[in-house]
C-alpha cells in the first residue's frame, strides 16, 4: 500500500518520469553501497592496527604502569604512653598513639619511542588507534627518533600534549636507519626533512666531484641550505 502511495507522489505529484525514478533509486543504492564500503574499510584499518600489536612489549608496559600507580605508604607508630598527676587528681594527662603518614609517589613509567608498539602508545591518555598509527608511520619514514621533541612533528599531535608527557619518553637506541650520502641512489635518497631541490643538488655534486668525506665537503655544494642539512645530520652517514 505504501509503495503505491510513494509511487503516486513521485510520479504524479512531483511529475517524475519512470527513468527519473529509476535513476533516483540507483543513486540511493549507490550511496548505500558506498557507505557500507566506507565502514568496511574503516573496520579493516582498525584490524590492521590491532594485528600490529606486540603482546610481549605490552605486557612489560602494563607491569610498569601497575608499579607506578601503586603508591607506597609508610607508617611510623609511636609508643603508647600515659601519665597521671598525683598532686592534682582531677587532672588527667594522656598521650594517645599517633601515626606519621608519608606518601612516596614513584615517577611515571617510561616508554621507548623507538620500540613502542601501537598498544603502548594507546595506553597513554589522549592517544587512540589513529594517532598510534600516525606515530609509527612517521617513525618509519624518519628512520627513528633521535629526540623526543620530534613527536611534535606528527600530524595532528598537540604540542602541549608532547610537552606534558615528554619526561616519560626515551629514545632508546635512537636512529635505526641512516641516509648513506655516498651510496644512496635517487630512489633511496628520500627523507621527510629533505626537499627535492636539496637532494638533487647533492646528487649532482657527488656525480661531478666524487664521494663526500665529511661535513665540510657537504658545505661546498653551491646553494646548499645548511639549516636543512643540520636538521638532517643525525641521519647522515658518510661511509664510502
Amino acid at each position: 500500500m505504501w509503495k503505491n502511495k510513494v509511487h503516486y507522489y513521485l510520479r504524479f505529484i512531483l511529475g517524475m518520469t519512470r527513468s527519473e525514478l529509476l535513476g533516483l533509486l540507483s543513486l540511493f543504492i549507490f550511496l548505500l553501497l558506498a557507505d557500507i564500503f566506507s565502514r568496511w574499510m574503516e573496520y579493516q584499518s582498525r584490524q590492521q592496527v590491532m594485528d600490529s600489536f606486540q603482546p610481549t612489549y605490552w605486557t612489560q608496559t602494563l607491569i610498569e604502569m601497575e608499579k607506578s600507580n601503586q603508591a607506597s605508604y609508610r607508617f611510623e607508630k609511636r609508643k603508647f604512653s600515659s601519665s597521671y598527676t598525683r598532686t592534682q587528681p582531677t587532672r588527667f594527662q594522656s598521650r594517645f598513639p599517633t601515626h606519621d603518614f608519608k606518601k612516596e609517589i614513584k615517577p611515571a613509567w617510561k616508554i621507548d619511542i623507538n620500540q613502542a608498539d601501537s598498544l603502548a602508545w594507546i595506553a597513554l591518555p589522549g592517544i587512540g588507534p589513529a594517532f598510534a598509527k600516525r606515530i609509527l608511520a612517521y617513525r618509519e619514514k624518519l628512520g627513528g627518533f633521535h629526540r623526543a621533541a620530534q613527536l611534535k612533528e606528527v600530524y595532528g599531535l598537540d604540542t602541549l600534549w608532547v610537552n606534558e608527557h615528554i619526561t616519560q619518553f626515551q629514545v632508546g637506541k635512537g636512529v635505526f636507519r641512516y641516509l648513506y650520502i655516498n651510496k644512496a641512489d635517487w630512489k633511496e635518497f628520500r627523507h621527510p626533512y629533505l626537499p627535492y631541490r636539496q637532494a638533487n643538488l647533492v646528487l649532482n655534486y657527488r656525480k661531478q666531484h666524487g664521494a663526500f668525506q665529511h661535513w665540510e665537503d657537504l658545505k661546498k655544494v653551491q646553494q646548499l641550505d645548511e639549516a636543512v642539512w643540520q636538521k638532517l645530520s643525525p641521519y647522515l652517514s658518510f661511509e664510502p
